[in-house]
């Protein structure tokens, strides 16, 4: 929070953020995959109601338990829900308990992983090289990458292959695992890092270059991520090995790279037996080829029967510009089939991508030939007959006059659609549309270039990413991840196309004062609004969001508010919660909207009042207590049996309370000095009238109320603030001990 006073304007207590929370009946997700939900919660009742709801629905029953268990299997694999429990008495339904929701990643846009250290470093621009990204076993996405040099010395050995995963039941990111330290292994050019997942054998695998590519390293997990060890390591001599491309499935293990001088290499076993037992092979030549250059890395794939194909590129020894792409099918004897050359363009960097239709493959490649505007370009080719003969590549279309570039990613969905992810330059800056790219097509011959979501969104994304990937679900909606360095944070972002029929807009539930949680919001004071769906990620407004001198930020990671249609400062975003300054000149019922990545809420009210008196509070041991200081200290006013550094109050001490609604208050920018508060503010301790020092406006929607302690005997005391008749909310106590 910025503030000239340097004061502790707004913590997770003080803004009621769910870290303070209090969880009445403990309801917990137990596990949770595509299939089951299963529910756990504390209580004694004869008898529960589990009530569901989709992510910004309505909530509904389900059956009744006698239990404090429940296990949901009527769930859809795609879909967010959110559960609570009601105990059922004799007197009617219970209070709900806590909510909890399940699911995949959130759709819209959100951080997968934000690059650590400080944003716009030279480090963080550099976290998410040669991200791969793959489905787990639940259909949720998985990421293997690199953390390029993270000491930021500028010595490359300490670079680190990441990986990170989706828990569905917590609903967020596992943390991120440390595969090993591999050195130098980054690149813009290439693939150096490859994952795999086989579903059968619940095995990961990822492959990853090394130092400066004289080796590759195979590592499995077996235990969902969570620990990994080398299991081989692909080494020839002084030859460099590069470019992985990593498939499994049915316990095999399916593996194609580069090794200088030598061409492709194709590698196959079964995942259990010792690698020295996997048959290598050497990808064959077609007429007229050589293997003294061999493309910047192969693509592997499997079809739908669970058989290999590679896509490689070779020289064209008649013609030292041409570059020929091959296609091979390594479980049988059948010679490699030429797809298409470079037309003579093309003398250095090619690439390519392909995935397989049923058992017809399809492929992206990057390369220079005649028919791209610019001389070089982004090119989609598909074969309908399994790969014996080749349809005419087409040109993938820019954004605008500029050129399509590496890197790249192509995916196919199961009607056979496609989804083109790619970077693109700065060409003449007639683009229409935000980054990085994509491109998709019904038919795969006409294909429409824009970004994945609005301009507003997506204009401030990097168009030319380290990685980019894509994937479809198996809902046939697009998951779409890259490496970003220009947006804050730095970092690996994910798309998650909403589903069909998916509520996507933000849903408000109540609009209420951000210290008391009641009805009464007023002008120029923080206020919480409650629903679901409010944003894509859970954080407070931080320096590099202030990017406009001393006026508060309105948007945080996409989401927005505007109360009777003025932009409202946004302190903190969650899911299920957000914080705002409410506009100074608003009055009577007001309504408030709430925008995520362009989707808006339909509009709910709030009264706006003239005062509504609230202190800021904290919550432990089932009682609470006002977010307060001791005068010119930071001590906290608690009990240190439940808090070890908060101290109790005495007579005579003079204490620093914090409030907001005492007044109408300036909005919008930071408050540069205190502003005297002049109309009278009374304070009680449970019977004591108390000694009120002084008031004053001492930050953003924040009053400082000084108080004196009276003389009063050992105990707990509630305390009551009062502005023209208007009191602060009951149950908060001061703890007086000697």
């Amino acid at each position: 929070m910025k503030t000239s006073l340097g004061v502790i304007l707004i913590s997770a207590a003080i803004m009621g953020i769910p870290a303070l929370a209090q969880i009445p009946t403990n309801l917990n997700v137990k596990a949770a995959t595509s299939k089951k939900i299963d529910l756990s919660w504390s209580g004694a009742a004869a008898g529960y109601t589990v009530q569901r709801r989709i992510l910004g629905g309505n909530y509904s029953n389900l059956p009744t338990v006698t239990t404090a268990t429940y296990s949901d299997t009527s769930i859809d694999p795609y879909t967010t829900y959110q559960y609570q429990v009601v105990a059922n008495l004799a007197s009617g339904p219970s209070q709900a308990s806590n909510q909890v929701t399940v699911g995949p990643p959130p759709a819209g846009f959100t951080v997968a992983a934000p690059a650590p250290g400080a944003p716009g470093s030279d480090t963080t621009k550099k976290y998410g090289y040669d991200l791969n990204m793959v489905l787990d076993g639940n259909g949720d996405p998985a990421f293997a990458w690199i953390y390029y040099n993270p000491s930021g010395n500028d010595n490359a050995a300490d670079s680190q292959l990441l990986f990170r995963s989706w828990n569905r039941a917590q609903y967020a990111w596992n943390p991120i695992v440390k595969i090993a330290v591999v050195g130098d292994a980054a690149s813009y050019s290439r693939n150096t890092v490859s994952l795999a997942y086989d579903a059968g054998a619940n095995t990961w695998a990822a492959a990853s270059e090394t130092g400066l590519g004289l080796n590759l390293k195979l590592f499995f997990s077996t235990d969902g991520g969570v620990t990994w060890a080398a299991k081989t390591t692909f080494q020839f001599g002084q030859s460099f090995a590069y470019g992985p491309s990593l498939a499994m499935a049915s316990g095999n293990i399916y593996m194609a790279f580069v090794v200088d001088n030598q061409g492709v290499k194709y590698v196959t076993g079964r995942q259990s037996a010792d690698p020295a037992t996997w048959t290598t092979k050497a990808a064959p030549l077609a007429a007229g080829t050589d293997i003294a250059f061999s493309g910047l890395h192969p693509s592997l794939a499997l079809d739908s029967s669970g058989a290999p194909g590679v896509a490689y590129w070779v020289p064209d020894t008649s013609d030292g510009y041409n570059r020929i792409l091959l296609f091979w099918k390594p479980s049988g004897s059948a010679t490699p089939v030429r797809v298409l050359d470079s037309q003579g363009q093309q003398s250095d960097e090619v690439a390519v991508k392909m995935v397989f239709a049923g058992l017809n493959p399809r492929i992206l490649v990057y390369t220079a030939r005649k028919d791209s505007d610019f001389g070089v370009g982004v090119h989609f080719v598909r074969s309908d007959n399994g790969g014996a003969s080749w349809l005419q590549p087409v040109v993938i279309p820019p954004d605008g006059a500029s050129s399509t570039d590496y890197p790249f990613d192509l995916a196919i969905d199961s009607q056979g659609r496609g989804a083109i992810g790619f970077g693109q330059n700065g060409g003449s800056g007639n683009t229409t549309c935000g980054q990085p790219k994509l491109a998709r097509s019904d038919d795969l011959v006409k294909w429409t270039t824009c970004s994945a979501g609005p301009l507003d969104v997506t204009g401030n994304f990097t168009g030319y990413p380290g990685a980019i990937q894509l994937l479809f679900g198996g809902n046939d909606k697009l998951y779409y991840a890259w490496q970003e360095a220009n947006a804050t944070p730095n970092g690996i972002y994910l798309y998650r196309e909403p589903p069909a029929g998916a509520n996507n807009a933000p849903s408000i539930s109540s609009v209420v004062n951000g210290a008391t949680f009641q009805a009464g919001i007023v002008p120029g004071s923080w206020t919480t609004i409650t629903g679901a769906n409010l944003s894509d990620v859970s954080r407070i407004w931080g320096d590099p969001d202030f990017n406009r001198g001393n006026i508060l930020p309105t948007n945080l990671s996409g989401t927005s508010v505007k109360i009777n249609g003025l932009d409202a400062p946004v302190y903190y975003v969650s899911p299920t919660q957000i914080n705002v300054q409410a506009p100074a000149s608003i009055s009577g019922n007001v309504s408030v909207v709430v925008t995520k990545n362009g989707a808006s809420s339909s509009a709910a009210t709030a009264n706006a009042v003239a005062a509504a008196p609230g202190l800021f509070t904290y919550s432990l041991g089932g009682k609470t207590y006002p977010s307060a200081l001791y005068n010119g200290t930071f001590t906290i006013v608690g009990d240190p049996a439940l808090y070890g550094q908060a101290v109790k109050a005495k007579a005579g001490d003079i204490i620093q309370l914090y409030a907001t609604g005492l007044a109408a208050s300036p909005a919008g920018n930071i408050i540069q000095s205190a502003i005297t508060f002049a109309s009278p503010v009374t304070a009680t301790l449970g019977t004591a009238n108390l000694s009120v020092l002084g008031a004053a406006l001492v930050a953003v929607g924040e009053f400082q109320i000084n108080i004196q302690i009276p003389p009063l005997a050992d105990g707990d005391y509630q305390l009551l603030i009062k502005v023209n008749g208007v009191s602060s909310q009951t149950g908060v106590i001061i703890p007086i001990g000697h």
